[in-house]
């Protein structure tokens, strides 16, 4: 676990005792300390424990990541994994009754929807070891009269992320019940303390990066490199990592996103999340387990039993096809978080256990737009986030067809028809037969097919568009047009020229494809057009050549690249 603050594990151990406090009805007894006030140490006895809001209720996270680097999560046994593994629990406190009877006892258990999700250990030496502590019966652990008298100290993990909406579902809540009993057998005190279990928070793509990462595949990914370090060195002097696997698709295989709790001295204590596609057959997702995974860095991986991978829903499972709109406000509901977007429609959608992964989360919400007409069906084919000096801080840049075919109507009527497009670029056939791609602006637009298939683009993207306006209030000029033209490969949409909406965002940086636009003049009308629209728009737009290993094989810049970036840890301030 990495963790932002500088105090010791023991420092969570701090705690008001009030030894002999009574509750209600005026009885002395033991009671039950949670860190509900998110100070990074435990609440006195008689506190709030079970208001959960935005500013109160404790919080536990999902031990997923892997910090005694043994290759498995730290959840999947019921030891402490090291002494920096200590970090990864929640405390919780039963203060000591000094007059406990002879016979007294008291049981504290986690109600049984939970039950099965937590692990709770016990204290029984140094809280800042892992060597203190020993796992206990989340359903019922027992303290006898001595362990009452002297109090008694437990942390809890939970072995996953919440993963469903439905009632009985687990929805992430924990409640613990501490009851206490006399001599006599008579209960004589009952606290309940509700805990949460953190969510995964999906990172947007105008948070800073940390890293970046794609698919090396040697002399074919060269161009592709070539494009991108200069802008990953510009944003923060990053290097891009390459993963050693047989899938060049960066994007699709998996995606990072941010869990957390509060640490000493209300510090966050942070660990990222990479998640696997829920794509089984996908085996690159192995790198989140392989060469993610580790210290601070944690795994999902969920999905249907039985997987259909037989329809256009398999494809819609790739990450390509999921976002998070920045955060933003709108018709009177923040969103600090942002929000998450992904591509289905009434009748075709993403694996339905990971979307429902996705809602149990809860504190980004969701928005859905059709792509269900496109080739390879992914929302990064239609629409992007870069920031903006706008009023929501971001600008929405979406596919045109239209401004692609009115760029070459307009060179055509100056006279460059026969300027040409895709030079020294070839196509490629479901046989790996390689034709000339070279064109010219006149053959494009003499081409009946292909500007039916961009109109017929254009009206599903309209529909898309209009959504996302109306969701977030956008204005128009918070809208950029990035142009190109589509085509139909069977009976699908697909990008014709590179798909330019398709890019990397990093820090002010964009990475796009380049789009091997008509040159008049030595220079690229298409890329001239991006440079000035989004330079002014204060963006540094970087060209990446993607032809060969990527455009004409379905896909873009983005669908090549990943990112991790650094989100807040503090995500409860905007809790649902």
């Amino acid at each position: 676990m990495r963790r932002a603050g500088v105090l010791t594990a023991g420092a969570l151990w701090v705690l008001a005792t009030g030894c002999g406090s009574s509750d209600g009805g005026g009885a002395p007894s033991a009671h039950l300390s949670v860190d509900a006030d998110r100070d990074g140490a435990l609440d006195p006895p008689g506190a709030d424990l079970v208001t959960w809001d935005a500013t109160r209720g404790a919080i536990l996270l999902a031990n997923v990541d892997d910090d005694a680097s043994r290759g498995d999560s730290d959840a999947a046994d019921d030891v402490v994994d090291g002494d920096a593994d200590i970090d990864d629990l929640a405390p919780l406190a039963v203060s000591a009754w000094p007059d406990a009877p002879d016979g007294a006892s008291a049981t504290l258990a986690v109600d049984g929807v939970a039950a099965s999700h937590v692990r709770l250990f016990r204290v029984t030496g140094d809280p800042a070891s892992a060597a203190g502590y020993a796992v206990d019966d989340a359903s019922g652990a027992t303290l006898d009269a001595a362990a009452l008298r002297a109090g008694a100290r437990f942390a809890l993990e939970a072995v996953d992320f919440a993963s469903s909406t439905a009632e009985g579902g687990f929805g992430g809540a924990v409640e613990a019940t501490l009851e206490v009993r006399d001599d006599a057998g008579a209960v004589v005190a009952r606290e309940v303390a509700r805990l949460r279990v953190a969510p995964v928070v999906f990172q947007h793509d105008l948070a800073r990066a940390e890293a970046v990462y794609y698919t090396d595949f040697g002399f074919d990914s060269a161009p592709l490199l070539r494009g991108l370090k200069p802008a990953a060195q510009a944003a923060d002097a990053l290097t891009p990592v390459g993963f050693a696997v047989d899938d060049q698709w960066a994007q699709d295989y998996f995606d990072v996103g941010l869990t957390s709790r509060p640490g000493p001295g209300g510090v966050p204590v942070v660990m990222k999340v990479a998640l696997r596609s829920a794509q089984p057959w996908r085996d690159a997702g192995a790198v989140t387990t392989d060469q993610l995974r580790g210290p601070g860095w944690g795994t999902v991986f969920t999905h249907a039993e039985p997987y259909d991978d037989q329809t256009l829903g398999d494809s819609l499972n790739s990450f390509g096809n999921w976002t998070v709109v920045p955060p933003h406000e709108h018709a009177g509901t923040s969103w600090p978080l942002g929000r998450h977007l992904w591509g289905r429609s009434a009748t075709i959608a993403p694996d339905a256990v990971f979307e429902e992964f996705v809602r149990a989360q809860r504190v980004q919400g969701e928005l859905h737009i059709d792509t269900t007409w496109l080739y390879v069906g992914h929302v990064d084919e239609l629409v992007s986030f870069v920031p903006a000096t706008t009023p929501h801080g971001f600008r929405l840049l979406v596919a045109s067809p239209k401004r692609a075919r009115q760029m070459l109507l307009d060179l055509q009527a100056g006279g460059h028809g026969d300027a040409k497009l895709f030079t020294a670029k070839k196509w490629v056939d479901d046989n790996g037969a390689e034709t000339s791609a070279e064109t010219t602006v006149d053959a494009v637009l003499a081409d009946a097919d292909r500007l039916a298939a961009s109109e017929d683009a254009q009206t599903r993207i309209d529909e898309a568009t209009a959504t996302l306006r109306a969701e977030l209030g956008l204005a128009d000029d918070e809208i950029t047009e990035m142009p190109f033209l589509f085509e139909r490969v069977a009976g699908a949409g697909l990008a014709y020229q590179p798909g330019t909406v398709n890019l990397l965002h990093l820090d002010g940086h964009v990475v796009m494809p380049d789009p091997f636009g008509p040159v008049v003049d030595g220079v690229d009308t298409f890329r001239a057009d991006l440079e000035a629209r989004l330079g002014a728009a204060g963006l540094t737009v970087h060209f990446a050549d993607d032809w060969d290993l990527y455009h004409r094989l379905d896909g873009e810049v983005h669908c090549a690249t990943n990112v991790a970036r650094a989100m807040p840890g503090d995500w409860w301030k905007g809790a649902r």
